[in-house]
């Protein structure tokens, strides 16, 4: 692969540009920060965040000389924002603001369903989660938090630990051994082992190989001896499958939009939903966004 050009640089080089206060540069990392922030669920809390997008911008360039060589620019920059961002949420969440809360819960149980594959301390989640948030408080308010998200995996981590030990005295087990957190792992991805093993046996091999292996359903339809037909009905019922797994650690008051979207044999209509739940249908499509921000699906 050749070298980036000036024309089209590499995320390194334009951490290093921004960092001499290269507008160029800046504008091209502003992009990425904002294109973070949108992944981490930012714009389901709140429309505007302007200012805390160019605090994050300027910090990620600053930092990026002190960087260890060890961490990568990609991973360096998401760093910079998820702690900014996560900061942003605690102040919102002191503040009371609902959809701040909202994130916050179905992250740390995100974060648990990582580490508890089996979800076999799935009924202590919610209590880890608001333990996990106590303790994060307390530490966010004495003004002595550097790194919240960093933090809040920690606090997550160990009283999950916590729980285990409690229940497995005799097993080996530490922090080290769960490994870290994949910066996606927490943004509803779709297509992890546990979302497939959801699937009936002929859904999760269309899925599989139209979704992972960037088959045609053409080739899908020739190869399974099928209809084309039959291939994308198959899938679109395992994505519904896939959508209602998704949505299980939603806020319960879009969760009840979601499930009901993805309820039956066919996906309903915003119409018809409203309709079933009594609501209207503006309410159900700001809840329909915000669940797609929060599981990404899009």
């Amino acid at each position: 692969m050749s070298e980036a050009t000036d024309s089209n640089p590499t995320l390194q080089q334009v951490l290093a540009s921004a960092a001499k206060r290269d507008e160029r540069a800046l504008l091209a990392l502003t992009r990425r920060v904002a294109q973070q922030l949108e992944k981490q669920g930012a714009y389901a809390v709140k429309k505007d965040w302007s200012l805390l997008t160019r605090q994050a911008t300027l910090d990620a360039a600053a930092r990026w000389a002190d960087t260890s060589s060890g961490t990568s620019p990609e991973k360096h920059v998401e760093n910079v924002v998820r702690n900014h961002f996560w900061g942003a949420v605690l102040d919102l969440m002191t503040e009371g603001v609902a959809a701040a809360g909202d994130l916050f819960f179905p992250t740390v149980r995100r974060l648990l369903s990582h580490w508890d594959g089996s979800r076999r301390h799935e009924a202590s989640w919610d209590d880890i989660a608001q333990e996990t948030a106590h303790q994060l408080w307390e530490r966010w308010r004495g003004g002595d938090v550097d790194r919240p998200w960093a933090l809040l995996c920690t606090i997550a981590k160990r009283r999950y630990l916590d729980v285990v030990r409690a229940t497995r005295p005799t097993d080996e087990i530490n922090e080290e051994s769960l490994g870290e957190v994949d910066a996606d792992s927490t943004s509803g991805e779709l297509f992890t082992n546990q979302a497939l093993a959801t699937l009936e046996s002929a859904e999760r091999e269309i899925i599989e190989r139209m979704d992972l292996q960037g088959q045609t359903r053409v080739e899908v339809a020739r190869e399974l001896s099928v209809t084309e037909g039959q291939v994308l009905s198959i899938r679109r019922a395992g994505l519904r499958r896939i959508w209602r797994w998704l949505g299980r650690d939603l806020p319960p008051r879009v969760r009840e939009v979601w499930e009901e979207m993805f309820k039956g044999s066919k996906r309903r209509s915003p119409d018809q939903v409203a309709q079933k739940l009594g609501i209207d249908v503006g309410e159900v499509m700001e809840h329909l966004a915000e669940a797609r921000q929060l599981t990404g699906v899009g």
